[in-house]
């Protein structure tokens, strides 16, 4: 009689989702199942070594994905014809920025710009990148400590899964979010329609917010300043969303203007389409009345993401927006790791 192969692909434990943020390092880790609940996480200074070591070793398991931080990510829109091909790409791209010469680089399609004008058509491309040598710095840190890394993202594409898993209901195609991912040195800002990511732009310029430990503002005392579809379909918002309370805190003019220039871009390219909600994330968004004032000076509903609110067991460990990005990591590789 042969020897019995187990298949222990699907026993395995889900993997470790490790976000460095600007100042700490947060780990997040499922439990097996389909229920969406919350096995560990921990949070870890940057600088602690050893700390990072002694965290990684409480985990089930050692495959970990990394979401490196948005400081280290190079956003950028370009308009291309079609016929243009890679190496036109760079080039436009070196053009707005010398470092992209050392990105590896994805884009991908966001508009069409031009049909029917008598010109030639032009893509609208969405271009992310990432220096190989920095990421592969994170991939090292880490797999000193014993981790065995399976892959590399960006708080882009895990707060977008977060937003679309958690967040967003049935019907929710036809609204248009703007995700503001705020981070103490940079923030990325991304308008979203339905799921899909039309437009994104990176900011190393920021509020200035009070550090106050995260506290869900209280939902009765929530107000909406938009009347939008989203609003009509349902008066209380999507769990995981706490509405805010006016405020008349002061932001910085040079932060609203370019708020404004990302709604302008995003409005010239969907003119069809206005953005009906604000959603806030990450670590610098638990300054909740910095948040309203940009919400309010912007004139649109302003919502705070909390991710517990739909992942069981996270309120005492993982709850407000600093967790968005790690459960959207959680969410995006579950399937693959579990």
């Amino acid at each position: 009689m042969g020897k019995l192969h187990w298949l222990t692909r699907r026993m395995s434990a889900p993997a470790i989702c490790v976000h460095f943020d600007c100042e700490v390092v947060r780990m997040m880790q499922m439990s097996s199942g389909k229920k969406a609940s919350l096995h560990m996480a921990l949070e870890v200074a940057r600088n602690d070594e050893l700390g990072m070591k002694e965290a990684l070793s409480s985990f089930k398991g050692k495959d970990c994905i990394i979401s490196i931080p948005s400081s280290d990510v190079l956003i950028q829109h370009i308009r291309v014809v079609n016929s243009e091909d890679e190496t036109e790409i760079r080039r436009k791209l070196l053009q707005q920025n010398p470092e992209w010469e050392h990105c590896e680089i994805r884009h991908v399609c966001v508009a069409m710009t031009g049909v029917g004008t008598g010109d030639a058509p032009k893509q609208e491309l969405l271009c992310i990148g990432v220096n190989g040598q920095v990421a592969q710095g994170y991939v090292e840190q880490l797999e000193a400590k014993g981790a065995q890394v399976l892959s590399v993202t960006v708080p882009l594409h895990a707060s977008l899964r977060s937003f679309d898993k958690l967040y967003r209901r049935d019907g929710d195609e036809k609204i248009t979010s703007m995700l503001i991912h705020l981070d103490e040195h940079s923030s990325i800002i991304m308008i979203a329609h339905g799921s899909h990511c039309a437009f994104a732009r990176k900011l190393l310029l920021n509020p200035t917010t009070n550090e106050v430990p995260w506290q869900a503002p209280s939902s009765e005392n929530g107000q909406s300043t938009s009347e939008g579809e989203f609003e009509r379909r349902n008066k209380n918002a999507p769990r995981g969303l706490h509405e805010m309370m006016p405020s008349n805190t002061l932001i910085d003019g040079l932060l609203e203007q370019e708020l404004r220039r990302c709604l302008q871009h995003h409005d010239a390219l969907f003119p069809q389409r206005a953005v009906d909600r604000i959603i806030f994330s990450g670590s610098a968004a638990s300054d909740t009345k910095t948040c309203a004032a940009i919400a309010l000076n912007l004139g649109v509903a302003g919502y705070i993401a909390d991710p517990s609110g739909w992942i069981e067991g996270a309120e005492s460990c993982a709850s407000g927006p600093s967790w968005t990005t790690a459960a959207g990591m959680c969410l995006r590789f579950s399937k693959e790791a579990a």
